[in-house]
């Protein structure tokens, strides 16, 4: 048993800041330049996929394309962080292009959270792939459902949607996920963030 005595003796004045631990003091951390390793001619691109990078005026690779390109192309998952205005789009896009190109039975699905940023990654690839007989179907919310279940008919090598519309597609039995060999989820962090987990997950 403890038992509790009184101190005789007060305190007159405490100052907290002795028990406050002050951490030391970090050196400054000098943000280094990324150098890219690579140029787009390092990649094999097809001429007219080259040729239609160098329309869009890309004079080098931004970080993100450079780190991103080469594990797309080798087949790996990957997941990358960069911000708006660094070709983002394009590090996953232009692998998978290459990939259609080189194999026309090949299909990519890519989900983004907006309408808005689907149709400009569609207007992306359409750019990219200008003259490679590479098509594409954009299937978003607010606009006709009949005119996207036509588009899918031929199996166009890309669909671009949002998680909305392509699950009612899915739903409708007039998209079959088991015929894409390559996924991409653009700003998947946003897709959560506004609450499209659970089709995302479906």
């Amino acid at each position: 048993m403890f038992k509790r005595y009184q101190s005789r003796h007060r305190i007159k004045s405490f100052d907290p800041s002795v028990l406050v631990r002050t951490p030391p003091a970090q050196p400054t951390q000098i943000q280094e330049t990324y150098i890219p390793k690579h140029t787009f001619s390092d990649f094999e691109f097809p001429a007219q996929l080259i040729s239609n990078i160098t329309l869009r005026n890309y004079p080098a690779l931004t970080p993100i394309q450079d780190q991103v390109i080469p594990l797309l192309l080798a087949g790996k998952d990957v997941v990358g962080l960069a911000n708006t205005g660094t070709g983002k789009t394009a590090s996953f896009l232009l692998p998978f292009i290459k990939k259609v190109d080189q194999d026309h039975s090949q299909r990519v699905l890519i989900m983004a959270p907006t309408r808005e940023l689907a149709v400009q990654i569609e207007e992306e690839l359409k750019s990219f792939a200008r003259q490679m007989r590479i098509f594409s179907a954009l299937c978003i919310g607010g606009v006709s459902m009949q005119g996207q279940i036509r588009s899918l008919y031929p199996n166009p090598n890309f669909v671009i949607g949002t998680p909305g519309r392509l699950k009612d597609l899915i739903e409708r039995r007039e998209l079959n996920l088991m015929h894409f060999q390559n996924v991409g989820l653009d700003e998947v962090d946003r897709m959560v963030d506004i609450g499209f987990i659970k089709d995302i997950k479906y």
